[in-house]
């Protein structure tokens, strides 16, 4: 009897494991990052957001990509972070007052002034 509650047991918590995996899904995102500190600010505020596993941004095609837990964080809410600090984020264009705090680097076209 007891054999029979371990294996359940054991059954249950791998189809618990598996599910939780699922729940990740990666995605890729168009920012409007300039340089170097874009990349940095960026990677760093959504590296240390509950719910996001990782997030790299590619400088050369201003692409971020984000391994995130979709049932802890929608899509738009990751894009509304981006939003905040400054960035658009897709189709969610940058907050004006987050974007105006930013280096003249990090504006838009501001590495070719």
């Amino acid at each position: 009897m007891k054999n029979i509650l371990v294996i359940v047991f054991l059954t249950l918590g791998f189809t618990t494991f598996s599910q939780e995996k699922s729940k990740y899904e990666v995605v890729v995102i168009q920012t409007s990052a300039e340089c170097g500190q874009c990349k940095e600010r960026i990677e760093n505020e959504l590296n240390y957001t509950k719910g996001i596993k990782y997030a790299e941004l590619n400088l050369e095609d201003m692409k971020l990509s984000v391994k995130y837990n979709s049932s802890k964080l929608t899509l738009d809410e990751l894009k509304n972070q981006i939003s905040k600090l400054g960035y658009d984020a897709d189709d969610v264009k940058a907050e004006k007052q987050a974007y105006q705090k930013l280096p003249k680097c990090c504006q838009i076209n501001g590495m070719s002034e």
